[in-house]
């Protein structure tokens, strides 16, 4: 008879009696796992709650600029208009005078400009009218026109 050295001596008796129960429990433990869906591992949190930092950033209203007074218009080269108001959305020249007009919300700016001595255009007259027809008050019609344009230089 052929005795087996390895299972005659009773430690590694021990060793592979271990083995095989740790072999069996941790097949147990997979099998179990993939029997409940939860891959074995278990988290407090979830794909559900797990969220992804937010794409979107947080815009606040900027700081504008106060709006210019109607006599500050007054003298204005294009250059000034266009800095304090962007480009008109109408356009009208005749020799020796334009008129621009820029829109607001509910009013229209009509700004009237004449050749000075130097041949440069300047603003000799402001005008406010409602949308529907009428003069307005100058001011909110400035300050609206001047929000629309700050806003959209700031890109909003």
């Amino acid at each position: 008879m052929c005795i087996n050295k390895w299972e005659a001596n009773p430690v590694r008796k021990e060793i592979t009696s271990s083995l095989r129960v740790s072999t069996i429990v941790s097949t147990a433990f997979l099998l179990g796992a993939c029997a409940s869906g939860g891959g074995g591992l278990s988290s407090s949190l979830s794909p559900q709650t797990i969220s992804a930092p937010s794409t979107h950033a947080v815009r606040t209203t900027p700081q504008l600029a106060p709006p210019p007074r109607a006599e500050t218009l007054i003298g204005l080269d294009a250059y000034g208009l266009r800095g304090q108001f962007g480009s008109p959305d109408f356009q009208r020249s005749e020799p020796g005078a334009e008129v621009w007009r820029y829109g607001g919300d509910a009013c229209s700016l009509f700004v009237y400009m004449y050749e000075d001595e130097s041949n440069t255009l300047r603003t000799a007259f402001v005008e406010a009218r409602a949308d529907a027809g009428g003069e307005l008050p100058k001011a909110p019609c400035i300050a609206d026109i001047s929000r629309q344009h700050q806003l959209s230089a700031l890109g909003y």
